[in-house]
């Protein structure tokens, strides 16, 4: 999604028994909608809805299917992908596909969580089932109510219904649970968790109404990611959590069903107990600062903000240039001089690239 190209500002929606809707982010009108068809010649609408890396394609879940639809081309004409061969068969991934991701490395990997307690991982190329990952006899995953590559793509992190556990999977190799994430997630209601840009924090919500923070990579003595916030955010379930691209800001949602209860079904201790609603949106800020990423061969400075969860401030950072020097910058200088200081250096300095035009590279950051 680009602002500088309207076409690509677009979202998609879904809800029960209706057909999918591609909505324009900018007018609020639907652009087009895309249908599924069961057996029974009713429309239903999917468990798990995502686009593609590049925007060109439309995933998504249902039972024991995944339906892939051109984003040119709407309407019913779509690829079904079965998940498994038959209903009776015990080959593939059963059950409903409630979640689905692509890892972000571009290796044309993609996720697929399900209620019967497995996780597929597919090939974009020709969507044949590579791998699946499950519990063990000692220790069930539950219901997969989430799945979330991390920024390198080695790993994949997944959530739960009636869980209190985020997993780590290492996918590179053994498939194999590295750690668990805790939160208090006993309940039905989907809590989805989020990555920052960097890769650095995850954050979560809770059935509490906290807010957790988990660094991924400074880790404890055990080998696990420190919890670096725990507070209090909504008065409800924190039911998802989101981190801004590019900004130090943190969405969180609140909020879940609440039954009335026939006065003979209530008991004295549930008369006593107030029952407390809070549906509402708060958007945070982290506190952090900006590092550059890279200096492109175009001569554009491209930047993107590392957050402190902890709030540690930085008195430097460091920037090598393919390995020639460092510039040294403090915090006090303001964004603009600092990126007017790095051209400017730039410019005076003596380093050629790697194809020997006068466009220069930064190959190498060190944040401080």
């Amino acid at each position: 999604m680009s602002i500088q190209d309207p076409d690509t500002c677009c979202f998609l929606s879904s809800s029960r028994e209706h057909p999918i809707h591609l909505w324009d982010a900018y007018s609020g009108k639907v652009r087009c909608s895309y249908t599924i068809i069961d057996h029974r010649d009713e429309i239903v609408g999917p468990n798990a809805l995502t686009f593609n890396l590049d925007g060109s394609r439309i995933y998504c879940g249902y039972k024991n299917m995944i339906k892939i639809f051109d984003l040119d081309r709407p309407g019913r004409d779509g690829q079904d992908i079965k998940t498994t061969p038959s209903r009776k068969s015990k080959e593939g991934q059963k059950g409903i596909i409630s979640c689905l991701a692509f890892n972000p490395d571009r290796s044309g990997l993609y996720a697929a969580g399900s209620y019967s307690q497995t996780i597929g991982l597919y090939d974009e190329s020709n969507n044949e089932l590579c791998s699946i990952l499950q519990g063990t006899e000692n220790e069930s995953i539950g219901d997969i109510i989430q799945v979330q590559f991390s920024r390198d793509g080695k790993y994949l992190f997944s959530s739960s219904r009636k869980d209190n556990y985020i997993r780590c999977w290492d996918i590179r190799n053994t498939g194999n649970i590295l750690y668990k994430l805790e939160r208090n997630g006993n309940t039905n209601q989907r809590l989805s968790f989020d990555l920052d840009n960097t890769g650095s924090f995850l954050v979560t919500g809770s059935l509490d109404g906290k807010m957790i923070v988990y660094d991924l990579v400074n880790l404890d003595s055990k080998g696990s990611p420190r919890k670096v916030l725990d507070r209090l955010a909504h008065d409800d379930a924190v039911s998802a959590m989101s981190i801004h691209p590019t900004l130090p800001l943190i969405a969180s949602c609140s909020g879940q069903r609440k039954f009335k209860l026939i006065n003979g079904d209530i008991s004295e201790n549930d008369q006593n107990q107030n029952i407390t609603s809070d549906n509402s949106l708060k958007i945070w800020r982290a506190k952090g600062d900006y590092a550059w990423c890279y200096y492109s061969a175009e001569g554009e400075i491209v930047i993107h903000p590392v957050t402190n969860i902890e709030g540690e401030e930085n008195t430097s950072k460091e920037y090598s240039f393919d390995n020639q020097g460092t510039i040294d910058i403090s915090n006090e200088i303001s964004l603009n001089a600092n990126i007017s200081m790095v051209e400017e250096q730039i410019n005076n300095s003596n380093i050629v690239s790697d194809n020997g035009s006068d466009n220069y590279i930064m190959t190498y950051v060190k944040f401080i």
